[in-house]
């Protein structure tokens, strides 16, 4: 599949009216692609970096047209389902079986945009923002496509846009290094310190995300924020607590913005063929999430819970 990153790029998602993700009212550029796979993941279209098809079986009537309309041979029926072969959606350029679907059960995830038409949505939406307001890249990851979110980064800054990213980091430090130039402050996510733990519900290691954790807080001028998805019994306990905040006083930057595991994604991830293991896991207490504050302050580290983060 042709993917001409200098020309544009693959998003899944833009909303505008965000007050949670950085200072005033902002648009959120959802970016295809993401090199973890967290099981607790609010966005899980976003992981695989190409147009995917989502399929909601309780829509599904059976008539079969998607898969008589599938080129690729990708959709065979199970149980009265079906079935789908993403991988062999990767170099699909037509979609024609969520053209043939009738009954909305399919859908397709993700699309290409150019790099003008982007720009055009965000100039749109400025009117709305408010004199703090700005773009803020997530997703996915945007630094799996690096010369789109230089572009795109570049231009709203010279415009005078306030930019931000949120990222896990998981990327080649050149994907993120190429655009410090041109973004006011970033969230960087740190879901376990230890690197087995950390292996296994995201699907990667964190050594990568550590090391350029270590240089961004020393080369970028703009503000860093730390970001810690709190899940009971995987990285709340005080040992790993106490790791955290080690590491990020070891950087010299002293912000963490922590934030309770939700199931908001859960029926999201059924759509995408993925199983959601986070199912009996509960959404932490109020007082346990003041307790994770606290601790944090104590050690000299300014803690944020949820969307308080102050900008």
């Amino acid at each position: 599949m042709d993917r001409p990153e200098l020309n544009g790029g693959y998003l899944f998602d833009i909303q505008g009216f965000s007050v949670h993700d950085g200072p005033g009212c902002r648009t959120l550029v959802f970016f295809k692609g993401c090199s973890l796979s967290c099981d607790w993941c609010s966005n899980p279209e976003g992981i695989r970096p190409y147009p995917e098809p989502l399929y909601n079986s309780s829509k599904c009537i059976s008539d079969h047209l998607c898969i008589d309309a599938c080129v690729s041979g990708a959709i065979q029926p199970a149980d009265g389902k079906l079935q789908i072969d993403r991988e062999r959606c990767r170099d699909c350029t037509t979609y024609d079986c969520a053209r043939a679907c009738l009954s909305s059960a399919l859908r397709i995830g993700g699309y290409f945009i150019s790099i003008a038409e982007l720009l055009d949505k965000i100039r749109r939406d400025r009117q709305y923002w408010g004199p703090e307001g700005g773009i803020t890249l997530t997703g996915g990851e945007p630094f799996l496509q690096p010369a789109f979110a230089r572009e795109i980064l570049e231009r709203c800054y010279e415009a005078m846009i306030h930019t931000g990213a949120e990222t896990c980091g998981n990327v080649p430090w050149e994907n993120i290094g190429q655009s410090l130039h041109c973004l006011d402050w970033i969230f960087y996510d740190l879901k376990h310190l230890d690197p087995e733990k950390h292996r296994l519900h995201s699907g990667a290691g964190n050594g990568l995300i550590l090391q350029n954790a270590e240089r961004l807080a020393r080369e970028f001028k703009g503000r860093l924020v730390f970001r810690m998805p709190v899940i009971p019994g995987y990285n709340d306990d005080p040992d790993h607590l106490e790791q955290v905040a080690s590491f990020i006083s070891g950087t010299g930057r002293e912000e963490i913005n922590i934030l309770p595991v939700h199931h908001l994604g859960r029926e999201k991830h059924g759509l995408t063929g993925r199983s959601y293991y986070t199912q009996d896991c509960r959404v932490p207490p109020r007082e346990n999430l003041a307790a994770i504050r606290d601790f944090f302050e104590s050690r000299g580290i300014r803690c944020y819970t949820g969307s308080d983060t102050p900008f």
